[in-house]
């Protein structure tokens, strides 16, 4: 059995059936139209949350607390700014905040970092909120075991 696709509502949008039953197919279909509707953030959001980006690894990297990927990238770079880069931030406004996609960079190539291989490139999900009185965006973290975990999540591309 394999994919099929097919049109619905008659406005070319595409549906997924076969090995996945309506109610997935449509989750399926929700999710890419949420990525096709994720934009660039304009200033002074987009400064916003690269600063949270950064403010989220520097914690991560120190206590690990949940994204180990990003630890290792981060951890692998020279301790200079400029050669770790955000690249591609396309976000999308929820009722919680931001939804957001990233890549992360490092110029210096791959390293290895604790005995583990630190890749060049991540691609990266986070979901972002206004700190309690509104102001600065952070990174939402949910409740761990000792130290709460970040929702940023990395992977190799």
């Amino acid at each position: 059995m394999g994919w099929n696709i097919r049109f619905i509502w008659g406005e070319g949008i595409p549906a997924i059936t076969g090995l996945v039953g309506e109610t997935q197919s449509m989750m399926i279909l929700v999710s890419a139209l949420t990525v096709a509707l994720a934009t660039t953030p304009g200033e002074p959001l987009k400064g916003q949350l690269y600063a949270a980006i950064w403010a989220d690894l520097e914690l991560n990297a120190m206590i690990g607390n949940g994204n180990w990927p990003a630890s290792l990238w981060y951890n692998a770079s020279s301790g200079k700014t400029p050669d770790l880069h955000i690249r591609q931030l396309q976000c999308v406004q929820t009722d919680r905040g931001q939804r957001c996609s990233f890549e992360l960079h490092r110029d210096n190539g791959p390293a290895v970092v604790l005995g583990e291989s630190a890749p060049e490139t991540l691609e990266c999900l986070a979901s972002f909120a206004h700190d309690d009185d509104g102001g600065a965006w952070s990174v939402r973290h949910t409740p761990g075991h000792g130290h709460s975990r970040t929702t940023m999540t990395c992977k190799t591309p």
